[in-house]
């Protein structure tokens, strides 16, 4: 269903929804970086990269950008999401189905022979980059992560045969760092972290997003409408989109052109009640 506001601010697309498109990705030099970073160690095939973050900073767009990238430069890619799986053949068995896995085992240990067989067909005599993309990787299990470490073990002389790249929040580290994840943290060559942004950051998000939904039009948000934006969502872009949008609407169904503090001051007032309950006077 087509948000009510589109027409009325002359919008191609909604500016400030939540889903992870690529397209609506505003990369900050953080961003960047750690984007350049992931890059450098899937063209290297060194193995492992990973992109840590605080909900709501950027993740999941990022892996859906970095994964489309691979399609487009010829490199076989798969990205996984939500890999909280029961068990170590069932993360096994969706990764060789999401890589294209001709056939597949139906145990743990002749999957892996299965899969061993497939990179090096793949990655040793057709030359190809084969790259595992999760994210929400911080809801592996520690045995899931064993089962990473041995994947990310294929390899010859000069390569790694799989590069994976995780996307995860903060938990994912104390996991790491448990004696049973230490041996996968190790073959993490490059990682990063997202930050949340900063004022300016955040005023060139909102152009930035404006700019791509309306065909290079500017926005009507004024200066204290950003200002508030920013002190709302503390810096978050996704909790920065969530009251864009919603502020958006305020001014349409309150017949506003132009977005201010005030605005943004009753949308974020309305979601802070509607999500934490009205409170009682003391």
């Amino acid at each position: 269903m087509e948000s009510p506001y589109l027409s009325y601010f002359s919008l191609k697309e909604e500016p400030f929804s939540t889903v992870p498109s690529p397209r609506y990705l505003f990369l900050t030099p953080v961003h960047a970086t750690a984007l350049s970073k992931t890059e450098f160690v899937v063209q290297t095939k060194k193995g492992v990269a990973a992109v840590f973050g605080d909900t709501g900073t950027g993740k999941s767009s990022l892996a859906r950008l970095l994964h489309q990238k691979f399609l487009d430069h010829g490199l076989h890619s798969a990205l996984v999401t939500n890999p909280n799986y029961p068990g170590p053949y069932s993360l096994l068995r969706t990764i060789a189905l999401e890589l294209g896995v001709p056939r597949v085992a139906r145990s743990y240990a002749d999957m892996l022979l299965v899969f061993k067989s497939f990179l090096l067909t793949e990655a040793v005599k057709n030359k190809k980059t084969i790259v595992l993309m999760i994210d929400e990787a911080q809801t592996l299990r520690l045995p899931l992560i064993e089962t990473l470490r041995q994947l990310v073990n294929f390899e010859t002389n000069d390569e790694k045969l799989l590069q994976i790249v995780l996307f995860a929040q903060e938990d994912l580290r104390s996991k790491l760092a448990h004696p049973r994840g230490r041996n996968f943290r190790s073959r993490i060559v490059m990682a990063s972290t997202l930050d949340r942004l900063g004022p300016g950051d955040l005023a060139q998000m909102v152009d930035f997003r404006w700019r791509v939904a309306s065909g290079g039009q500017e926005h009507p948000f004024d200066t204290e409408a950003i200002e508030a934006l920013y002190d709302y969502s503390g810096g978050t872009p996704r909790e920065a989109a969530i009251l864009a949008d919603a502020s958006l609407l305020l001014a349409f169904l309150e017949k506003e052109k132009r977005i201010t503090a005030a605005t943004v001051k009753r949308a974020a007032h309305e979601r802070e009640v509607n999500l934490e309950g009205q409170k009682e006077a003391a």
